[in-house]
């Protein structure tokens, strides 16, 4: 079970990466986000996604025991669930997936309120829910671009 929380809460050791682990999570995911999400039924991407969340709240949990951290590097999960939302039903195009890649890194790095109180909450609820927050302002803003056909 150790070896699952790590490998899943690290999105395949990407959380290891010495700088930028979450941004290089995130990019390694957009292959992935490519060939599985992109033309998935929107009943099935906001499955994915929900359960995606929820187990990585479980998972973080115990990563952060794992790692003896209350918010460990090493956990990026919680990047591939905001970078999820910031473009879930968002039309694909290779322009929108770069733009939605950037906003959902942006986002999650300046943390709008309230995403940065959220970190306060318990555990793997604080872990995730700063960037679900993140990733609801990154969708809202994505429509906003596409509505003035700026993407």
């Amino acid at each position: 079970m150790r070896n699952f929380i790590i490998i899943f809460t690290s999105f395949f050791y990407t959380g290891y990466f010495p700088k930028g682990s979450g941004t290089f999570a995130t990019l390694c995911f957009l292959p992935i986000y490519y060939f599985l999400f992109r033309d998935l039924h929107p009943a099935f991407y906001i499955s994915i996604t929900i359960g995606i969340f929820f187990l990585g709240i479980w998972a973080s949990n115990y990563a952060i025991v794992i790692f003896k951290s209350d918010d460990p590097n090493e956990v990026v999960i919680d990047e591939i669930v905001g970078f999820l939302i910031t473009i879930a039903l968002i039309p694909y195009t290779f322009k929108r997936l770069i733009v939605g890649f950037f906003i959902a890194r942006i986002l999650d790095i300046i943390k709008p309120w309230p995403a940065y109180q959220s970190q306060k909450l318990y555990g793997g609820t604080g872990i995730m829910a700063d960037d679900v927050i993140s990733g609801i302002y990154g969708n809202m803003l994505m429509w906003i671009l596409i509505y003035f056909k700026i993407i």
